[in-house]
């Protein structure tokens, strides 16, 4: 009689047919989910024109700036102190993760 294969940590044991039962059965979730979906779609119709934010655009060309407009101006004050950080230059974006990553590791070890 064959035996699966498990591989037992501290932590509990990691079977693959468990995770490809798992799999599949979300799987099998998500095309339920999809096959109750509404069938009213029809190509070629008004149904195919843009709408962003609840409005129907004219226009289908919107930049992030509109897009994203309420957010920015309430946390204009926030932004504007990071920009002050913003220096464009990868090194100091990559110095500052170095940073990060050493408190938080330093955080994790106390």
């Amino acid at each position: 009689m064959a035996e699966t294969i498990r591989i037992v940590t501290g932590q509990g044991y990691w079977s693959a047919l468990i995770w490809v039962a798992a799999a599949l059965g979300v799987l099998v979730l998500a095309f339920g989910v999809w096959g109750r979906g509404r069938r009213e779609y029809k190509r070629g119709t008004e149904q195919e024109l843009p709408f962003v934010s609840g409005e129907r655009m004219e226009n289908p060309h919107v930049g992030a700036l509109h897009l994203y407009w309420g957010l920015t101006e309430a946390l204009r004050p926030l932004l504007e102190r990071l920009r002050n950080w913003h220096s464009g230059v990868v090194n100091d974006y990559a110095g500052w993760f170095v940073v990060i990553l050493g408190v938080i590791l330093l955080l994790l070890l106390v």
